[in-house]
């Protein structure tokens, strides 16, 4: 009889994952969570690792029960904004605790939710080093902490204008105060909506009325024929510069702020699209748009940026002509 080779064994299947109340019997969380059962109101388990969704106002008794059976590490505290998270359709904002045991050298995440409006308690008596923790989340996403002993901003000045870590806040940033523009803004100041000429709707947040700091004549210029457009520019109160770089090199023959458009685009037209983008700006280098005229018109054609708007001393007619060659292909 001829024997035949036996069909490999099938694999085995993958073992179907646990509950949120079977991962919430888990012995690592167990007696924590035994304390408060309602207060868990979800689990999740990634990795090997567990989340528990907790309820934002029992989270300081479920951090204290973790603590209390040896999650003494607060490893960090951080937000979470969900409002550009495809399908979220809860509050705005997650708080994320990673806690840390070192007998049994696991970490348990916890997590809650709340809103614009809605305080979060503070786990300052829990553990003491939330209490920087808690002031970078509020400094950089807007979460209070009812409770905190000293809520206040950690990495910017007191009267910045926003919260750089939210998903609405501009991607170019916003002016940066004192350090860039002393003529306006006193030692240590910095922007408020209006006070560069910019519109109020061009950062996140406002707040009442600010009439301490001046506003540069250049900017206030700038900033109206700005607000009449779709999009605001990146730092209207430079388009009046002219740096020390915008001279015509022999690799850039156009890059001369006193050349006419027409002229420059001839120089250009036997260039790659990148140059033909490159003669287009205004040829100031005034870093308007968040780059010199030869940075802008790189990050446009390798896809880095597709606002075609930035171009502040170009204006309509740099726009225009940024349409047309990108339209060409």
């Amino acid at each position: 009889m001829s024997e035949t080779t036996p069909p490999p064994a099938a694999p085995a299947a993958a073992p179907a994952g646990r509950t949120a109340s079977d991962i919430k019997r888990d012995p690592l969380v167990l007696v924590a969570v035994s304390r408060d059962w309602e207060a868990v109101t979800d689990a999740k388990e990634f990795a090997n690792e567990i989340t528990l969704i907790v309820d934002r106002a029992r989270i300081v008794s479920v951090c204290r029960a973790f603590k209390d059976e040896g999650f003494s590490y607060l490893v960090d505290l951080s937000g979470v904004d969900y409002s550009k998270y495809p399908g979220h359709a809860g509050p705005r904002f997650g708080v994320v605790y990673t806690l840390y045991s070192f007998n049994a050298n696991k970490r348990v995440r916890l997590r809650t939710f709340t809103d614009e409006n809605t305080p979060i308690p503070s786990v300052t008596d829990v553990w003491k080093t939330a209490n920087w923790h808690e002031r970078e989340t509020f400094d950089m996403l807007g979460i209070q902490f009812e409770g905190h002993p000293n809520l206040e901003r950690i990495l910017m000045w007191e009267g910045f204008n926003g919260h750089p870590l939210r998903k609405d806040f501009p991607i170019r940033g916003i002016d940066t105060g004192a350090r860039i523009y002393p003529e306006v803004f006193p030692p240590g100041g910095g922007p408020k909506p209006g006070s560069t000429g910019k519109d109020a709707k061009d950062v996140n947040i406002f707040q009442g009325e600010w009439n301490t700091y001046g506003t540069w004549p250049a900017a206030q210029i700038a900033g109206q024929r700005a607000a009449a457009k779709t999009q605001q520019p990146a730092a209207p109160e430079l388009a009046a510069v002219v740096a020390e770089t915008a001279k015509p090199t022999q690799e850039a023959p156009w890059h001369n702020p006193d050349l006419q458009l027409p002229e420059r685009m001839k120089m250009a037209e036997k260039g790659s699209l990148k140059d033909k983008l490159f003669a287009a700006m205004a040829q100031t280098d005034c870093t308007a748009c968040g780059w010199d005229c030869e940075g802008y018109a790189n990050a446009i054609a390798t896809g880095e940026t597709k606002d075609l708007t930035l171009c502040v001393p170009g204006e309509q007619e740099t726009e225009d002509m940024l349409k047309k060659l990108m339209s060409a292909g």
